[in-house]
């Protein structure tokens, strides 16, 4: 199940940049592993991140908000 090391989710989309610099990306990714797999969430991630890329989330039951544009 889950421990230290966290869930592996693989980034299957980069929807866009977030937050108040564009620091941000907002990635829809598929969990792997655990309770969750199979699911599809959108997370908020820092750093470069790519198609094809797996993270490592240490929770998988939160999402993130839906970008708008102002």
């Amino acid at each position: 199940m889950e421990d230290d090391n966290g869930i592996p989710a693989e980034v299957i989309e980069v929807i866009g940049v977030t937050g108040m610099h564009g620091e941000a990306m907002q990635i829809k990714c598929r969990i792997l592993e655990g309770n969750n797999k199979g699911r599809i969430i959108t997370r908020n991630s820092m750093g470069p991140i790519r198609i094809g890329d797996v993270l490592m989330l240490l929770e998988t039951a939160r999402e993130a908000k839906k970008l708008t544009s102002r």
